[in-house]
């Protein structure tokens, strides 16, 4: 058999397009748009947040007649760290571990059942699956301030009304992260991991167990943030829970911060008190409640990251 000699040849021409002015005009023009928008949003989203870091070096007269941007002292921190945890605001730290449980239930809970929930989706064909998926999406797509009243109902019906119990359940509820867990392990690369541990003897619960659950790690991370986020900063739900019942000893700490920025003799001027914003404490110290009660947040994102990230390594998370 002789072999065939095929050649191709293939001639590619380029022409530079022309020199003009006015294109390079535009283009500069362009950029100049895009750079100035960029500017106008991390000046807008940045600024509260320099100020937040400024104010809370301040005393009550700097923070009134000084400049919204002027840095106080270090000491101040101190200062207003203690009238924080054992002065006007003694409830911080109550507020604050009110919302740990909260938040870390509601994630313990969203993870316990979606992460299943989801595996069981995306690994079995069973009567009433797609109803299933179709209900999910459709409480996924709902807001969540929508549900509100239907909660605060069913948690008098169930006399937890005033209860811890009335808050975390519904944290629980992360449809979104049951969503999230279908994807993830509704993928050929996951099915055929399943697939073989099958095949090697395992059983539906040891395939979960050893296969799926090592895998989900990334999802978990996920779940984690999301649900813990929406969770820490939700404020409509446990102020329908517990602002009829007058109990600011089960307050997180958004209800804490709304109720200091609502009663008392005010301490932010004039602005504040047109916008019914009285402090009963120096902005100062608002404002480091307020660093604070983000700092939670900001560590939770910090540890999860290492799972998001591990899916990358393992290439299963897409």
């Amino acid at each position: 058999m002789r072999p065939v000699n095929i050649s191709v040849r293939l001639d590619v021409s380029i022409t530079p397009r022309p020199w003009s002015p006015r294109r390079l005009l535009a283009r500069g023009a362009w950029r100049l748009i895009v750079l100035g928008v960029l500017a106008f949003a991390a000046i807008f989203f940045v600024v509260p947040i320099v100020w937040l870091l400024l104010e809370s070096t301040r005393t009550g007269p700097q923070s009134q007649f000084g400049s919204p941007l002027g840095f106080g002292s270090f000491n101040q921190i101190l200062a207003n760290w203690q009238v924080l945890f054992s002065g006007l605001l003694g409830q911080t730290g109550t507020w604050l571990a009110n919302s740990a449980l909260y938040s870390g239930s509601g994630v313990l809970i969203a993870v316990g059942l979606g992460i299943p929930a989801g595996y069981g989706l995306a690994a079995f064909d069973f009567i009433g699956r797609r109803p299933l998926l179709i209900a999910t999406m459709i409480a996924m797509l709902i807001p969540s301030n929508a549900l509100v009243l239907p909660l605060v109902l069913e948690a008098h019906s169930l006399k937890v009304l005033s209860s811890p119990l009335a808050v975390i359940l519904p944290y629980g509820l992360f449809p979104f992260g049951v969503y999230i867990a279908y994807l993830y392990f509704n993928t050929p690369r996951v099915h055929g991991l399943l697939a073989a541990a099958r095949i090697d003897g395992c059983t539906e619960w040891q395939a979960f167990r050893a296969v799926a659950l090592p895998l989900s790690t990334p999802v978990i991370g996920l779940v984690v943030v999301l649900d813990f986020i929406a969770s820490w900063t939700n404020y409509f739900l446990p102020w329908a829970m517990y602002s009829a019942f007058d109990l600011p000893g089960r307050y997180p700490v958004t209800l804490g911060i709304a109720q200091q920025l609502m009663a008392g003799p005010s301490y932010g001027g004039g602005l504040l008190r047109d916008l019914q914003l009285q402090t009963t404490a120096p902005p100062s110290v608002e404002a480091l409640l307020i660093l604070v009660s983000c700092a939670p947040v900001i560590i939770v994102l910090l540890i999860a990251q290492r799972w998001i990230v591990s899916g990358r390594l393992q290439g299963v998370f897409v």
